[in-house]
């Protein structure tokens, strides 16, 4: 059977406490730069800038829509008075040629001697190649330039409108007189085929149509700006009550991570003071055996010690008597031999409640000595491992460590004989690990501790000072038993 593996835990281990515990919970509750602002606060700076950032885009957004909208609701005018005043005047233009004298005439006095011309700055009649066929300013008559964008979209039956700042080449005079204006390009059509002939192009101003737009969007701006703020508001409100909440938990909190580090400062002066309690009552527990072992030495055995001397001179002179009665010879054997067993027994009882001079052994010679009485009284070798520095050691581990080794040992001895015993001891981070293992038969440790007293007493002797005991068998595969001390520091002699 293979040996049972020594459990990772008392490899060094690390056991979780309440300590660790509260420590990592105030480590979470620390403050730390950004969590000493509240999370109100915290909503504050980060909502503010997601709802500035969307209400600029919103507003300018709604502003670009503004403006096209009031474009495109001037050029839709001017594309129903085109069709509605000069789809008459223009109805022989053939769309190639110049207008006429008579034409030319009419469309002078309607943009620039009537009165539209004071909401039409400037009109342009173009043909289909880009010529200007007619124009509200003389020296611009049947010039040709390049057709752009618009006018070409516009050639197509579309009506188009932009506001220019007239850096075309076409609107080289306009722009000596006016710093931007709004051109709307609207298809002519002949009244014959529908076709269209070409473009009429009309020059507002701005100034309305900017105060228009700038109301609209100002009015917009201010809609948006509402919104947001009562947005805002709204959600600040929530994140408010929500954060007060919070507050309130982390108090709560703060008071009982309080109140539980008070709790775990008493439980350590407990645990303290329990340690040494442990160590006075072990200590004093092994001053009581011995002081048991003397008094037994020195009183009951050396009474029966006496007791059997003068029985072997009454036996010597009653040997003498020439008709001893009948049975006497058997009887005197008897009671010589009760004698005899009883003196070995107290002495025995004696030796075995007494460590001789542990206290002045280190933790190694300990447990070679405990290892050393087993092979003596049973014959049976045992291997031992040690590790670490087993040097001094309070005198409450020595003798507890002994009592266990001495017991798990005489275990296995009685209940696994054709199994070498192992022992192995360190000292790691303070602690001290021992493991007594065999490949014996095994048993069931629920089943058996409960009416075993020598492992009771081993528990409660490890436990007693603040150790940990732990017992891994099963039938068939062997027994191990585990303890871990602590070195705690040796007991106030004035305590």
């Amino acid at each position: 059977m293979a040996r049972p593996a020594l459990h990772s835990k008392y490899a060094c281990p690390v056991l979780n406490s309440p300590r660790q515990f509260a420590a990592a919970a105030q480590d979470a509750l620390a403050p730390r730069p950004f969590k000493r602002v509240s999370y109100s606060r915290q909503f504050l700076a980060a909502c503010a800038a997601i709802l500035i950032v969307g209400m600029a885009t919103l507003g300018h957004w709604l502003s670009q829509q503004i403006e096209t909208s009031a474009v495109n609701r001037t050029a839709a005018i001017a594309a129903v008075y085109v069709e509605s005043i000069l789809a008459t005047e223009l109805r022989g233009w053939d769309g190639v040629s110049t207008v006429d004298r008579a034409t030319h005439t009419i469309l002078d006095q309607l943009f620039v001697r009537g009165p539209l011309h004071r909401k039409v700055l400037r009109f342009k009649l173009w043909d289909r190649g880009g010529r200007i066929a007619y124009s509200s300013d003389s020296d611009q008559l049947g010039l040709r330039f390049p057709i752009s964008t618009e006018l070409a979209a516009a050639l197509r039956g579309q009506v188009q409108a932009k506001v220019s700042d007239l850096d075309d080449a076409d609107n080289q005079r306009e722009h000596l007189r006016w710093p931007r204006l709004l051109e709307v390009y609207v298809p002519v059509r002949s009244a014959a085929r529908a076709e269209i002939t070409g473009v009429a192009e009309f020059y507002h101003s701005t100034d309305n149509l900017g105060r228009d737009i700038f109301e609209a969007q100002r009015q917009s701006w201010l809609l948006v700006v509402i919104a947001t703020v009562v947005i805002y508001l709204l959600l600040f409100g929530l994140v408010r009550r929500a954060d007060n909440l919070i507050l309130k938990q982390q108090h709560d909190l703060q008071l009982q991570l309080g109140h539980l580090r008070a709790l775990l400062r008493e439980n350590d002066q407990m645990r303290e003071h329990l340690s040494e309690a442990g160590a006075r009552t072990t200590t004093l527990n092994e001053q009581f055996l011995h002081q048991v072992a003397a008094d037994i030495h020195d009183g009951p055995a050396q009474t029966i010690a006496l007791a059997k001397m003068r029985f072997a001179e009454l036996t010597a002179s009653l040997g003498d008597d020439p008709a001893p009665p009948p049975g006497r010879a058997q009887d005197m054997a008897t009671v010589r031999q009760a004698l005899h067993t009883s003196l070995q027994e107290l002495r025995n009882i004696a030796a075995g409640l007494a460590i001789p001079g542990i206290a002045d052994l280190s933790l190694r010679d300990t447990v070679y000595r405990a290892v050393r009485d087993f092979e003596r009284t049973y014959g049976v070798a045992a291997a031992v491992q040690l590790d670490g520095e087993l040097d001094a050691a309070p005198l409450a581990i020595k003798i507890t460590l002994y009592r266990v080794l001495q017991e798990s040992l005489t275990n296995s001895w009685q209940h696994a004989r054709a199994a070498e015993p192992r022992v192995s001891v360190r000292v790691c981070e303070g602690n001290v690990f021992a493991e007594v293992s065999d490949d014996g038969p095994g048993f069931d440790p629920v089943a058996v501790t409960a009416r075993h007293l020598g492992l009771a007493f081993m528990r409660e002797r490890v436990r007693l000072l603040g150790g940990v005991f732990a017992i891994d068998s099963a039938p068939g595969r062997g027994t191990c038993i585990r303890i871990e001390l602590p070195l705690i520091m040796e007991p106030s002699t004035n305590d």
